[in-house]
Parts: structure tokens; C-alpha cells; sequence
């Protein structure tokens, strides 16, 4: 870790690119607010591309690639119903149903390697480089298969080796007990998958958190209790979604409303005192593998 301080917290607003007012709100929150990186959907088609000239309002953000292998409201660039990840109709798979077939050993590593490709090379076409780290919408590319795909695109130089891994801090469950079931998946996953990128080195975050429950939006600041118990040391990444009302996102995401909520909580006094204390430690990853580590 650098001098900067023994804990370095990375603060990233996902879904950039799903709607031009949900990209309008990350800036926002980029400008006003703690976020010091955004991933960026490329399957979204105009939605993308009218949001990336937001992008000159924020020289300082990182910015990487959201894979997108789960359903949206968009069809992917190049997978076939073969791959696995799309149905009948040649839309996506619902996250649940992803997970089924990774488990069960029904994805087609190659097509899906393709389809990450595809991916990278528009974001590459949209934002003018290469993305600065890889993550993906609903934690997909931790799964079996996708993540032996994602790493295949990696060591072909289409893809930085910087990721996301979904493991929560020690003693974070007992603290904060909001959607356990769905933070003990990501936590699983986050752990097997963490372990494969790092034998092949590829950098991830130490621990991350952010996986929201309802009533933690009725919370004046919805993370209070996250931030109260991060560890003294380590990479943490926190992820929120942040946004302006943005009716586009009608039948293509079910996370609208909370978007404002996020976006106000982060921005606004007195929510937005609550993540004061770590201003010095907010950071990116970028920053992080640029500098010496002491």
C-alpha cells in the first residue's frame, strides 16, 4: 500500500451507459460526491453512446468495462443461443438461470469468450481506449466457465488483469445483515473466483461492499453501517448505483427509483457527511498499481 493511508477505498458507481440520466447521476456523484470510478455498459447502444461525452466532465474517473451477460433489456453483440447465455429468443438469461447453467457445466467457454471480446473492443470503439479494469453487471464474470472465458480475453491483451472480487469484509454479515442470502452467493463466488484470477495475477480489490437491502434505502445514508466497520487496512471497493430518474430504465432494469435515492444519499447534507472521514483514503485502482507499493 502506499503512504496515502493504510486503508484505500475505491468508490464505483456500476451501469454507466444503461441510461443517459442514470450517466448524468454517476458524473454527479463523481463531482459532488465520493465516486472515484464508473463501469461502463457497451451493449446498450444509443444509451452508450450519448453517454460518453459525460466522460470530458470527469478527467479523473476511471472508467472500465461492465460485461453485461445477464438479462437488460439488450441483446449481446455476438453470443448465440449455443453459448448458453442467451434464450430462445436470443436475449439474455435471467441471473438465476446463469447461475444454474454455470454450475451445472452448460456454458460454452469459447462463445462467451467472444461475446467479452466483442464487448471490449466496443468499449474501446466508444470511449477512444481501452477500459481501465473489467467487472460485470450482477457479479456474472465470477462464474465457473465465464470466468475461465474472461480470463482467456485478458491473456490475449483485450482486457487489463485489474477485476472486481465480491468478498466482504470479516465480520461484515454480523454487522450489517441486509440480503444475507444474496451476499453470502457473492461472497462464494467472489472467493473461488478471487483465488483462480490471482493464480493467473490478475489484481483485485481485497474486499468489497455495498449489496443494498430495502430498508437500508429508508436509511438516511444507506451504508452507514458498512463504513462503520471497514477494516483498518486492505483495498475496498465500494459499489453504489447512483442516478437522476431515468424513465428509460422502464422494463429494461427494476432498480430506478433507488437510483435517486442513492444519488441524494451520496451528495447531499447531511447523508453525504457520513463518508467525509475517508476522503483520504478514496482512491482508484488505477492509482493504486501506479504507484509503489511500501
Amino acid at each position: 500500500m502506499t503512504d496515502r493511508s493504510p486503508l484505500a477505498v475505491v468508490v464505483t458507481a456500476d451501469d454507466f451507459g444503461i441510461g443517459v440520466k442514470t450517466s448524468e447521476g454517476i458524473i454527479h456523484a463523481h463531482v459532488h460526491g465520493p465516486v472515484t470510478a464508473t463501469s461502463l455498459m457497451t451493449i446498450t447502444g444509443d444509451h452508450a453512446r450519448a453517454s460518453i461525452p459525460l466522460l470530458q466532465d470527469a478527467p479523473n474517473l476511471d472508467v472500465g468495462l461492465h460485461l453485461t451477460l445477464t438479462r437488460c433489456g439488450h441483446r449481446p453483440l455476438t453470443a448465440k443461443k449455443s453459448s448458453g447465455l442467451v434464450d430462445h429468443n436470443g436475449a439474455f438469461r435471467t441471473n438465476a438461470h446463469l447461475w444454474t447453467l454455470a454450475f451445472a457445466g452448460q456454458l460454452h467457454q469459447n462463445a462467451i469468450a467472444e461475446e467479452i471480446a466483442a464487448q471490449a473492443q466496443m468499449f474501446t470503439k466508444l470511449v477512444g481506449r481501452p477500459p481501465a479494469y473489467v467487472d460485470s453487471h450482477h457479479h456474472a464474470h465470477q462464474l465457473p466457465i465465464i470466468r475461465d472465458a474472461l480470463i482467456d480475453v485478458i491473456d490475449r491483451r483485450l482486457l487489463p488483469r485489474i477485476t472486481r472480487k465480491t468478498i466482504e469484509p470479516p465480520g461484515m454479515l454480523r454487522a450489517v445483515s441486509g440480503v444475507r442470502p444474496k451476499r453470502i452467493a457473492a461472497g462464494f463466488i467472489g472467493k473461488s473466483a478471487g483465488e483462480i484470477f490471482s493464480s493467473h495475477q490478475i489484481w483485485s480489490n481485497d474486499f468489497f461492499i455495498g449489496m443494498l437491502a430495502p430498508a437500508d434505502l429508508q436509511r438516511q445514508f444507506p451504508w452507514d453501517r458498512f463504513l462503520a466497520n471497514l477494516p483498518e487496512s486492505g483495498v475496498i471497493e465500494w459499489i453504489v448505483h447512483p442516478g437522476f430518474q431515468d424513465d428509460t430504465l422502464i422494463g429494461r432494469d427494476d432498480y430506478g427509483v433507488q437510483r435517486t435515492q442513492e444519488l441524494e444519499a451520496l451528495t447531499k447534507p447531511p447523508g453525504a457527511a457520513a463518508w467525509q472521514h475517508l476522503k483520504r483514503a478514496l482512491t482508484t485502482k488505477s492509482r493504486i498499481l501506479s504507484q509503489p507499493i511500501k
